[in-house]
């Protein structure tokens, strides 16, 4: 009796699940794949691989500013690699065979090409892997265990729409994913090879993406017209690099784009260093030898300055290079030739301390700080009866290509070299020069760049501006140094003076040295106001200073902010910030992924507070 209960339960249970199975099928049999499917994929991206070739499809942003890019990569083992890309109207074929690379470019028409005594490390797989665990929102994705894939699949298994479909005459079973970020994620799997598409959609971007890992041989590349194309013989193994580490960083920033990642908040200690955090902004904290500055900062910051070098060395290289027919690298190199007897021999050793903790080689350390800073910024400087009682405000905003991502890695840096004055540098990981910065005398300093672009016979406009914060104790002092250092290219600077207070603008080439009073007439600056310096360019220095009249006289911090709003600031604002010399306070605000530096929030620092906390906490 007890025997045919439970084979009759038996039954129940086997015809329950047999019931089960062919009302959920395509789900079953879908997710099962999926999980396959995840379990290859991840292997691959983690390991590397020279089986799989990787086929990418994308389109970027809506209407006449899409970009649409597709792409073939294909490494046939060690000796052949080749990749096949058409980004808009140019295309761009890679082929690398034992130790010989080249990359011909259809628009401009120019070969690139090098040799190497060392193997190049092509393998697209793993570099997609890389991007992926670089990215604090997938890193989990290239090693991710089987109980998580198979959560995944379950989580698909109960919120996926599930389909069956035939394109182009092939049959492929479909799955769809939607919610808030993604528009729609698809699953396309079939005989003919499996297939992801992705479309994410926000208010200021669309992005469709599709990839697909196949072991088909990949067709043949499509050369661009051997014709009309300059050559340009480079150094092998620095080809190489540019290629691998400018993709690297570039697959990243597309990430970033989409979600900017977020420091981790936690506090770190190295030597006389401390990097700490204000409203979740990066601040690093620091006193001893220049040796010891550069050390603690390479310790602190390491992934943040690889990401930094990455982009002002290698994704710049590209543009560079394809805008002016010549090696990027091979200038910059140049340009340090010329500049570095005129660099202190205090920021050589600095630059020192921070490849040797970084891990990064030392001429990348100085090619980076001495990236040619063509930059097109505002910066003015009130006080007196311009004022709300009479409080000295210095205002500056750094105009520069939000592309290369240098938002993402901003640091304040506030140092007290053994040699020098305490000052805060407003800057980006990795960067030891200064663009933006006070000292504990109450002396400020901001720059906007110009032309003279080859002028490189002086001390680099960054390093210029940090010995002004580290040996200037007054106005005059400041300008003296400025005055007598050997300068290159031409810049414009204002420098104010928090125990005047006062301020002056400059207007520099390596001949020239021109010092703009507050309320002097300048014929590029044609509208003084009284117990103010205004340095801007065009339309966006009659909007500076209509607004400073506008508020002649009333001006306090909050409405000093505002000063530098669109269209004073530009699109590409990096940064903007307002000092109160006075106080040693000052505000900061960095750009968002689509956003100019002045519509983000900005936060607060007390200069001279954050220095103490470093002694605090040792104690």
């Amino acid at each position: 009796m007890i025997m045919k209960k439970s084979r009759k339960r038996l039954i129940i249970v086997l015809a329950l699940l047999l019931i089960v199975y062919f009302v959920f099928q395509d789900r079953i049999s879908g997710t099962c794949q999926v999980y396959r499917l995840v379990t290859k994929v991840t292997g691959v991206i983690s390991e590397g691989s020279d089986q799989y070739n990787l086929k990418i499809g994308a389109g970027i942003g809506e209407g006449k500013e899409r970009d649409t890019l597709t792409a073939v990569f294909s490494r046939q083992g060690n000796p052949l690699f080749t990749a096949n890309v058409s980004y808009n109207k140019s295309r761009y074929v890679i082929l690398h065979r034992g130790d010989s690379t080249k990359l011909i470019i259809s628009d401009p028409g120019l070969v690139i090409a090098g040799k190497s005594d060392t193997a190049a490390h092509f393998d697209v797989a793993g570099l997609l892997g890389e991007i992926l665990k670089d990215y604090p929102g997938t890193h989990f994705i290239p090693d991710m265990s089987w109980s998580k894939r198979a959560g995944f699949t379950a989580w698909l298994f109960l919120n996926g729409r599930f389909d069956r479909q035939k394109i182009h005459g092939q049959k492929y079973q479909i799955i769809r994913l939607d919610n808030k970020l993604v528009e729609s994620a698809e699953f396309r799997m079939g005989n003919h090879g499996n297939h992801f598409f992705l479309k994410i959609k926000n208010k200021k971007q669309q992005i469709a993406l599709s990839v697909r890992l196949t072991k088909e041989a990949p067709p043949e590349p499509m050369l661009p017209p051997s014709g009309n194309l300059k050559k340009l013989v480079v150094n092998g193994d620095e080809l190489n690099t540019s290629i691998y580490r400018g993709a690297l960083r570039a697959g990243g920033l597309l990430l970033e784009n989409i979600k900017p990642p977020k420091p981790d908040g936690i506090e770190r200690r190295w030597g006389q260093g401390l990097l700490t955090y204000v409203n979740g902004n990066r601040v690093l904290i620091a006193k001893g030898t220049h040796r010891e500055l550069g050390e603690a900062h390479g310790a602190l910051l390491k992934p943040e300055i690889r990401k930094l070098v990455d982009a002002t060395l290698y994704t710049i290289n590209w543009v560079y290079t394809l805008e002016k027919g010549h090696w990027f690298l091979d200038d910059l190199r140049s340009a340090y030739h010329r500049e570095a007897p005129f660099i202190p021999e205090k920021y050589q050793d600095e630059m020192k301390g921070l490849a040797r903790t970084s891990g990064i080689s030392l001429e990348e350390i100085r090619l980076t700080n001495v990236f040619p800073a063509l930059f097109h910024c505002s910066g003015f400087a009130l006080f007196g009866d311009a004022t709300v009682n009479g409080k000295l405000y210095h205002g500056r905003i750094l105009d520069y290509i939000t592309e290369l991502g240098l938002q993402y890695y901003p640091v304040v840096m506030i140092f007290k070299p053994d040699s020098g004055y305490a000052f805060a540098n407003v800057s980006f990981a990795g960067f030891i020069g200064s663009v933006t910065g006070i000292n504990e005398k109450q002396v400020t300093f901001g720059e906007m760049g110009g032309g003279g672009e080859g002028n490189w016979d002086g001390m680099p406009m960054a390093f210029l501006m940090r010995e002004g914060m580290e040996r200037a104790s007054t106005l005059e002092e400041a300008l003296t140094i400025f005055r007598t250092t050997p300068r290159t290219c031409e810049y414009y600077y204002v420098i104010s003076d928090g125990k005047g207070p006062d301020a002056r603008g400059l207007a520099t080439t390596p001949e020239k040295f021109e010092v703009i009073k507050p309320g002097q007439y300048h014929p590029l600056l044609p509208e003084p106001v009284k117990d103010a310096v205004l340095m801007s360019a065009g339309d966006r220095y009659k909007k500076l200073a209509e607004r400073v009249k506008a508020e002649y006289g009333r001006v306090d911090a909050q409405k000093a902010i505002r000063l530098m709003d669109r269209p004073v600031a530009m699109k590409a604002a990096l940064h903007a910030v307002l000092f109160a010399p006075q106080t040693l306070e000052f505000w900061v605000a960095n750009a968002g992924p689509h956003t100019p530096a002045p519509m983000e929030p900005y936060t607060h620092y007390n200069m001279m507070e954050l220095l103490k906390k470093l002694d605090q906490q040792k104690h």
